[in-house]
């Protein structure tokens, strides 16, 4: 008997040994880092665990098992396993978690090698992720000695550190980075490429510190840079708009012509210092600040206004004149309206009438509105600067586009007294596509339900939507709720639509914040990423400049 009870004793030890090891337990692997014989098949089975952790639902338990059992195995075979230093920065990047500070910090090291770059790469990736703020001091650091001697970042991937650098420490959002971010702003384009100028920019946004104010300003005149959606100039710009009324005075001052460091800069590139004040009226614009008003309406070209229009007017004034109007349009202070009335008709231009009406438009107040009635009537292009003479009056139902966005229900009366004065037949056709938004404020009168069940109706006409977005906004003012259902309506197809969408939440909450307004104009724009075609830049940017003041 004692025989058998042996036997079976040894049999079942057999069998316990030969029990395979659960793949799922975290210890299964753990415990064979600690032997440099097993370590690649820790590793192995590591990554295949972390893999389906990190991609599982309510995997907060697994994460913190992770930190507990994992990260600390790391710290202990991480001097003697150069090796396989690679693929722990790569798990520890993936699982995001801040308890990897301390490695990651150790991975920092921009030495000139391959191992370190990839290394250092991979750990600022991590840090990002985990939004880690214990890497900032090493990240500083070593960014500071790139600027100084940038031999480590070269190749065929220039930049690529400074530049993962950069949008890390804007990531972190740590104001003691802005010093050395400023310093990256300040390098000249052959020490420095202009990807690293524009991270620089939008991580001194993202801080938000009124100490780079002047940094951003100039860097646009500093560093020329290809014209596109996310140039220098739109970067630094956002950042701006971020920094809000901090960063005011200073933009005014530029618009003055009074920033001498602006001015000395954009001389050395041969930038007239007219350009520089007309800089500084599209930045107020994003900024949508009435501080600004009085002083966009002032620099706006106003000698030819109220007379009988030249038949050559001077194109720089023209241009100019566009170019405020937009500014004080994107601001919508009924403060400009006098100023934009009086000028509608000062060329007949298409080039400075159109953005006058538009500005009208969104301004939308009682005298903006009259402006918009009388266009409607009245309004027509010149013929000497169209292509096609039919389009004289095309103005006119560009204009009650804009009529009936600014009308309330009294005004319709009035706006179909306008139409009724037309007796064009093209005129008349072309009115008949903005008829869904008077049919709408007809239906609605002053019921916000009515008007948000438009919004989200996605099968609804644009036009119809637009109408809701305005009348949501004028009913709804301050009202995050509704401006988030305003945000999540720039999925509409129509571009001009979009770029009511994107300005109105912005708009209609003044200085408050509301991060799920910007996530849903975020996600629109991430989701057709690669599909917008060029007819989506102007609500791109529209959006971009909505988010830097919403989230």
């Amino acid at each position: 008997m004692r025989r058998l009870a042996v036997s079976a004793l040894v049999g079942l030890s057999v069998v316990m040994a030969c029990k395979p090891q659960d793949p799922n337990r975290f210890e299964t692997h753990v415990e064979k880092l600690k032997d440099t014989g097993d370590r690649a098949a820790g590793f192995a089975g590591l990554e295949q665990l972390v893999k389906s952790v990190v991609t599982s639902p309510n995997n907060k338990d697994r994460l913190q098992e992770f930190v507990d059992k994992v990260i600390p195995a790391f710290e202990e075979i991480w001097d003697t396993a150069p090796e396989q230093r690679e693929q722990m920065l790569t798990i520890l990047r993936d699982v995001g978690r801040p308890e990897a500070v301390n490695l990651w910090v150790k991975a920092i090291n921009v030495d000139g090698s391959g191992e370190g770059r990839k290394g250092t790469l991979l750990a600022l990736q991590g840090c990002a992720k985990a939004k880690a703020s214990g890497c900032s001091d090493r990240a500083i650091e070593q960014l500071s000695t790139l600027i100084e001697n940038a031999s480590h970042d070269k190749g065929n991937e220039e930049g690529r550190i400074r530049l993962e650098i950069v949008e890390t420490l804007g990531t972190l959002e740590d104001k003691k980075a802005v010093p050395v971010l400023i310093k990256a702003m300040e390098q000249t384009q052959d020490k420095q490429p202009v990807a690293v100028h524009r991270a620089a920019a939008k991580a001194l946004g993202d801080i938000g510190d009124a100490s780079a104010v002047d940094a951003l300003i100039t860097v646009t005149f500093r560093v020329p840079d290809s014209p596109s959606t996310t140039d220098i100039g739109n970067r630094s710009k956002l950042a701006l708009v971020q920094i809000g009324e901090p960063a005011v005075d200073r933009v005014l001052e530029m618009l003055r012509g009074k920033h001498e460091e602006a001015n000395k800069l954009a001389a050395s590139h041969g930038v007239d210092i007219a350009v520089v004040k007309q800089t500084a009226a599209g930045i107020l614009g994003a900024m949508g600040t009435n501080k600004a008003t009085e002083e966009l309406v002032a620099f706006m070209p106003k000698d030819d206004c109220g007379a009988k229009p030249e038949a050559d007017p001077d194109p720089e004034q023209v241009g100019l004149r566009a170019f405020v109007a937009n500014a004080l349009g994107n601001i919508g202070d009924p403060a400009a309206s006098e100023a934009l009335c009086s000028c509608v008709n000062a060329t007949h231009n298409p080039g400075d009438m159109w953005p006058i009406t538009e500005a009208l438009g969104r301004i939308g107040d009682t005298k903006a509105f009259s402006c918009l009635v009388d266009v409607v009537k009245n309004g027509e292009y010149n013929p000497e600067f169209l292509e096609n003479s039919e389009f004289r009056h095309q103005i006119r139902w560009e204009g009650l586009r804009f009529a009936i966005l600014a009308a309330k229900l009294a005004d319709v009366a009035k706006v179909r007294a306008a139409m009724a004065a037309n007796k064009d037949a093209k005129v008349k056709d072309k009115f008949k596509q903005w008829e869904d938004g008077i049919a709408i404020l007809e239906n609605c009168k002053e019921d916000k339900a009515c008007y948000l069940k438009t919004l989200q109706n996605a099968s609804a006409p644009w036009f119809a939507r637009e109408k809701a977005a305005y009348e949501i906004s004028r009913l709804a003012q301050g009202d995050a709720t509704a401006a988030v259902e305003i945000a999540k309506a720039f999925k509409v197809r129509n571009p001009d639509a979009r770029v009511t969408m994107a300005w109105l939440p912005a708009k209609m909450l003044g200085t408050k914040k509301c991060t799920e307004c910007a996530d849903a104009l975020e996600a629109v724009i991430e989701g057709e990423k690669g599909s917008m075609d060029a007819t989506m830049q102007l609500p791109v940017l529209t959006a971009r400049t909505s988010i830097a003041k919403l989230d």
